[in-house]
């Protein structure tokens, strides 16, 4: 061993006769070293990734420019139209060619703001129905602003100083198929009149379609051209060149520029900073949350490194102990043991290198925007270099370890357990104090907040700790069980006996327990996950397809039900905001159907249980036809005329007041006109009073005994209506009593010195309403009652759920017809939304589009962004952290327990020689790896299931973190725990019964003669 040549001969030869033992390392060692380059290719890429998605999922009108170019005198519509296109098409940045259309100012005519609009090729992407225009004063009209104007196709209008147009045909708001063309659909919504307590807004419809030449009629101050620009999106786009256009949008604040042809002006709601900032947090975010994964990846690695170089160097204890005798300095020693160990590790660089870049180059192509670049930050080759010295340093303290044993045990090649130094015990008391010090801080801390250092760690820890104390409880277990008398188990004196005196067989514990840990952490976390970025997309799309109506919510109500009568694929639903509650209004009865319902919501109560809980209990009565005559029975003392006010619901979507009157004493029948019911108005409240709903005196009984539409009873009228004091009654303790029976509806009221009107509903609508509450919702507002506008009720939540479609846990959900019957909801600012079904017939669709609703977002869209954040994508590294933990485990047990084989063989040989029988020796065996194994198991499920369970109460695991976010359910999937255990359990009882047959197996007396030699 003198020369280099004989150094070279001696590693080869060791190499080749511990080739199991040599391949386990370099794999673990080529693992982490491949872990290391990956994490932070990983994190550029799922940067840029996220970056490519934003752009790409923003709508135009946040990402594009546009500009306004108002023409000069005598242009006519093509030079305005090429000098528009012609002035901004030099600007840099990655945007598309300019898209110009024409646009008129708007015309007071026709009851309501008129415009026109024209492009080339205009009608090849809208839905029309009849004949496209083709010359001046011709147009295309919104087929719902058609309908809503009473217009026809062929009628000639006159729309102000637009002139006298023909309807040639309709059109639908296109699709998101056309977006790029048109730019922005959002320029086709259709906006009704209605009324606030602010007053009327007057009727917006969409624009007229019609020819370019049509604005050659038109004084030039009279139209303009709008120029578009869209971002172009490159597979290789960078933050940085999105700030390069950044820049570009912020320069169109500028005032207006003469240029050639006209006066040009920036007119764009650009947002690139925003998508610049977010993508920057995304990058800080992916560092953070990629970092633990891979610093997990790589101690397991490390750590199961340095049990097969132990178990390699314990391997060559004679050969090191021959080396002492022939007299070998302390350096040469160090020489030859670690010759080995480095030779390896020179191996495993470059398989690490090309592992990491392979790993990262698949993940890329296989969950990465396509045609994403491959990145190659040079953290990835410090993280390899990192790695590769960790890996030197595993490979030094091994070979130490083994150096250390004295020449006697060094001869015999049997190392035997012995007290933990104190050097050992004291790492492993600083150990767990941090652990516990970790936890105790994670369990003390308030709301979720972003991942800092005592996260990261924390899995780590616990795993190390659990490992730590699995080996020292199976160890001291074994020893006490040796030594107890009473036992007269022969193969369970045998196991214990071999695990308190087999150092080997304990020391795999604190690995495996470190890699069941991490992978139970990892796989929960990645679950976690990813059931929270569905709650969190069901709460902004809480159904399939999400449309936006520019219709009131009464009246988008009254939409869906005339397209969908059964209520199969649509709901309405809003927001209200009010002085203290936010109210999340739908239309319960089709909750169920429609909405994308979470069950981590309202665990062990689903959706249709929930609309149970919400929905009027009554059957409000419906009453179809043109009259409606009610019949009452006066016997009350009046001090004026009584008459009646009937709340009718129309098929519109409003709210109608139908007042009869006079009714003397005794029975008498007033009939009034309701030609608004002739498709069936709800039947919602009666009120009783002077003429006009006055307060008067009055006291007694008044029985109504019949509601006649167009001379038939209405249907349901009384019997499970569900009459009762009206929810916002002015004076209901002056309405003594309210009763059905089968002669009708009796009010009974006793006014006393004060005047009063009694007011009556139906739908047996509570004094308290039921909601259900967001689990930070607020149920009363500053003055002790929720207010909308005119109107004040109470709550009553029945139940509390982790999120709320809309509103997320700030709201309170509630049903549409109970906080609407015989009530007025005003000051709605909120957008009204119609949640569809995917699988909505194109019927319901195309009626949907006629009215101006378009599709804003959709269930898949949501999660499908959800999903492609940086966040998100960094947190299925988890997922391959779990795989790949457990694979080293099996193959650091495996190369362990193949490495025993031989020891084992001996002493199972020499209890067959003195008569053991060979079923008892296979059970001491079995019995043996199911201690240490099964142990093994129990501490890294408990140590992962807790870490779990810690950092998912302490962390967000997203970047759309705001208040109407839900909450990150920390609660432990127990299937999920009881699949891994059974897999744990399969896994090892094969590695313990295969081990045992293998040992019995080889358990002969020639093993012996053999060993001797």
């Amino acid at each position: 061993m003198s020369g280099p040549g004989t150094m070279f001969a001696t590693v080869l030869r060791g190499l080749r006769s511990r080739a199991l033992l040599s391949a386990g390392s370099v794999l673990l060692t080529a693992l982490a070293l491949g872990s290391a380059v990956l994490g932070p290719i990983f994190q550029v890429a799922v940067t840029n990734s996220y970056l490519v998605t934003r752009l790409d999922d923003a709508s135009n009108r946040l990402t594009g420019l546009s500009w306004d170019l108002e023409p000069s005198g005598g242009s006519d519509a093509v030079r305005a139209q090429a000098a528009a296109a012609a002035a901004v098409h030099g600007i840099d940045g990655p945007f598309a060619a300019p898209q110009t259309t024409l646009l008129s100012s708007l015309s007071d005519a026709y009851g309501g703001e008129w415009r026109t609009t024209a492009r080339t090729d205009a009608c090849q992407h809208l839905d029309v129905e009849g004949t496209c225009p083709s010359k001046p004063g011709e147009a295309l009209m919104l087929a719902g602003d058609l309908d809503f104007t009473g217009s026809t196709v062929g009628q000639t209008i006159s729309f102000g100083f637009l002139g006298k147009v023909t309807i040639v045909g309709t059109y639908r708001v296109p699709d998101a198929g056309q977006e790029d063309f048109w730019f922005d659909l959002t320029r086709f919504v259709s906006i009704p009149p209605h009324t606030n307590r602010d007053g009327t807004t007057p009727y917006l419809p969409a624009p007229l379609v019609t020819v370019p030449e049509a604005f050659d009629d038109l004084s030039t101050h009279l139209w303009h051209v709008r120029v578009d620009r869209r971002l172009t999106v490159p597979p290789d786009v960078t933050p940085d060149i999105v700030e390069g256009a950044e820049r570009v949008a912020a320069t169109l604040d500028a005032p207006k520029a003469q240029v050639e042809g006209g006066r040009l002006k920036g007119d764009s709601i650009n947002d690139l900073s925003a998508i610049v900032a977010q993508t920057r947090a995304q990058q800080d975010t992916a560092r953070a949350s990629i970092t633990p994964a891979v610093i997990s990846l790589v101690l397991v690695a490390l750590a199961l490194l340095l049990r097969l170089l132990m178990a390699a160097a314990d391997l060559r204890l004679p050969e090191l102990a021959l080396a002492s005798l022939r007299g070998l300095s302390r350096r040469q020693m160090w020489s030859l043991g670690l010759s080995e160990p480095l030779a390896l590790l020179l191996l495993s660089v470059p398989a690490g290198g090309v592992l990491g870049v392979a790993m990262g180059l698949g993940l890329t192509r296989w969950w990465l925007a396509p045609g994403l670049p491959l990145p190659l930050p040079w953290e990835a080759a410090l993280a390899g270099l990192g790695v590769v010295l960790a890996a030197a340093v595993v490979a030094v303290l091994a070979v130490g370890l083994v150096l250390r044993v004295s020449l006697s045990e060094q001869l015999t090649g049997v190392r035997r357990p012995r007290q933990s130094s104190r050097a050992a015990l004291i790492i492993q008391l600083v150990l767990v104090a941090a652990a516990v010090a970790v936890l105790v801080s994670k369990l003390s801390a308030g709301k979720p907040g972003d991942p800092d250092v005592t996260d990261l760690i924390l899995p780590v820890l616990l795993a190390v700790v659990a490992g730590i104390a699995a080996t020292r409880l199976t160890a001291s277990a074994a020893t006490w069980w040796t030594r107890r008398r009473r036992s007269r188990s022969i193969p369970s004196f045998v196991a214990s006996r071999a695990i308190s005196r087999r150092q080997e067989g304990t020391l795999i514990i604190l690995p495996v327990t470190a890699a069941i840990a991490i992978c139970v952490f990892g796989a929960g976390v990645f679950q976690s996950a990813g059931a929270w970025r569905e709650s969190v997309a069901a709460t902004v799309a809480p159904a399939d397809v999400v449309w936006t109506s520019a219709l009131t919510l009464e009246e988008t109500v009254a939409l869906t039900h005339r397209l969908d009568p059964d209520g199969q694929y649509l709901m309405a639903a809003s927001t209200v905001g009010t002085q203290g509650p936010l109210l999340t209004v739908v239309d319960a009865p089709r909750l169920a159907r429609v909405a994308a319902w979470q069950d981590q919501w309202t665990p062990g109560v689903s959706a249709a249980q929930v609309a149970d809980l919400i929905s009027v209990q009554g059957k409000v009565p419906t009453a179809t036809g043109t009259e409606l005559a009610v019949t009452l029975d006066n016997r009350a003392t009046t001090d004026q005329d009584l008459d009646a006010r009937v709340r009718l619901g129309a098929p519109d979507g409003r709210t109608r007041d139908l007042y009869l009157g006079p009714f003397p004493a005794g029975v008498s029948t007033q009939h009034g006109a309701v030609p608004f019911c002739r498709s069936g108005c709800t039947l919602e409240g009666l009120t009783l009073g002077a003429p006009a709903a006055q307060r008067m005196l009055m006291t007694g009984d008044v029985l109504v005994s019949s509601f006649d539409i167009d001379g038939r009873p209405v249907s349901g009228a009384f019997e499970d209506a569900g009459w009762l004091i009206a929810p916002d009654a002015s004076y209901p303790g002056q309405i003594t009593g309210v009763s059905v029976d089968a002669s009708g509806l009796l009010v009974s009221v006793a006014s006393g010195d004060t005047p009063m009107i009694a007011q009556v509903a139906t739908g047996a609508i509570p004094a308290a309403l039921p909601v259900i509450r967001g689990a930070d919702a607020e149920t009363e507002a500053r003055a002790g009652a929720v207010t909308s506008g005119a109107s004040s009720f109470a709550v009553d939540p029945v139940l509390t759920a982790g999120s709320v479609p809309l509103l997320g846990p700030l709201g309170l959900l509630i049903d549409y017809t109970m906080v609407t019957t015989d009530r007025t909801l005003y000051d709605q600012a909120a957008p009204v939304y119609v949640l569809a079904r995917s699988d909505t017939p194109s019927a319901i669709r195309d009626g949907l589009r006629e009215k101006g609703a378009s599709v804003s977002t959709t269930l898949a869209a949501q999660k499908d962004a959800l999903d492609q954040t940086a966040y998100a994508l960094a947190l299925r590294l988890y997922a391959v952290v779990a795989a790949l933990v457990l694979l080293m485990a099996l193959a650091g047990l495996f190369v362990s327990t193949a490495v025993q084989l031989p020891a084992r063989r001996r002493d199972a040989a020499a209890l067959r020689v003195v008569g053991v029988s060979r079923r008892a020796v296979m059970s001491s065996v079995l019995r043996e790896f199911v201690v240490v194994l099964g142990g093994t198991a129990v501490a890294g499920l408990a140590a992962g299931t807790l870490a779990q369970y810690v950092v998912l109460r302490t962390v967000t695991l997203g970047f759309v973190e705001d208040l109407t976010t839900p909450a990150l359910v920390a609660a432990i999937d127990g299937q999920r725990l009881a699949v891994l255990s059974g897999l744990a359990a399969v896994l090892f009882g094969a590695v313990a019964l295969a081990s045992a047959a293998l040992t019995v197996r080889g358990a002969r007396g020639a093993t012996l003669r053999e060993n001797a030699r």
